[in-house]
């Protein structure tokens, strides 16, 4: 693993962590609020068990993230230049294998005790901001992020460069579908698509919209809403 692969991954956590910190300020201000999809809960959960376990799962993250690749490094990212339609092909191909099979987990996790033990954490809070985006069961961080490698290593080692991509986007998607806010200017489009579908999933509609990156997986099996 090379200083400049450790230098992009490095970069993802810091670029999320302002992206946390500006999303659930945004949020919270008035400045942005015409931009809400809805009006934040306050309260509910008490800021300091809040940041607690998001922070704590942030951690733990990080821990399994090094676990992934000293036991499995090898199989995860090959270091070596590759051309641009190979690099575009690795980073969609795990992001669909991934999200495919997220599809599944997040689908099994809305069973009546799963919720009830582990899910329910995360919908405890019915309209998250960007913060709660990681308030979770440790198990269900756990079981998350192992599928990411999961879909990394099915597929064969890929590039650090497209590994890095594909964590970025992994990562970003998630902050912003629970951003609770959808900006008017066209660039944004998809990025206000993702956050009200994932609105829905957490408002009106529990048992539907699973996927986490790509729709067709709810358009597939009969959950999209």
């Amino acid at each position: 693993m090379n200083t400049y692969f450790l230098i992009m991954i490095a970069a993802v956590f810091v670029t999320n962590t302002v992206l946390i910190g500006f999303m659930t300020w945004a949020v919270q201000s008035e400045r942005f609020g015409k931009y809400r999809i809805r009006t934040p809960e306050r309260n509910r959960i008490p800021t300091s068990k809040k940041y607690i376990n998001v922070s704590l799962n942030m951690l733990l993250s990080l821990l399994l993230f090094v676990a992934a690749f000293y036991y499995l490094g090898d199989k995860l990212v090959y270091v070596g230049s590759t051309s641009v339609a190979t690099l575009v092909g690795e980073v969609l191909a795990s992001l669909m294998l991934y999200d495919f099979m997220y599809y599944f987990l997040h689908r099994c996790m809305h069973y009546p005790k799963v919720m009830k033990y582990v899910h329910g954490v995360h919908h405890y809070v019915r309209f998250p901001t960007s913060v709660e985006s990681t308030y979770l069961h440790p198990l269900e961080n756990i079981f998350g992020v192992s599928l990411l490698f999961i879909a990394v290593v099915i597929l064969g080692p890929i590039s650090t460069t497209a590994f890095a991509i594909m964590f970025f986007i992994y990562t970003s998607v998630n902050i912003i579908v629970h951003s609770n806010l959808v900006f008017p200017h066209p660039a944004l489009r998809l990025l206000n698509f993702w956050a009200i579908k994932h609105d829905i999933h957490h408002g009106k509609h529990l048992n539907a919209n699973y996927a986490s990156i790509f729709p067709f997986w709810d358009q597939m099996f009969g959950t999209a809403k």
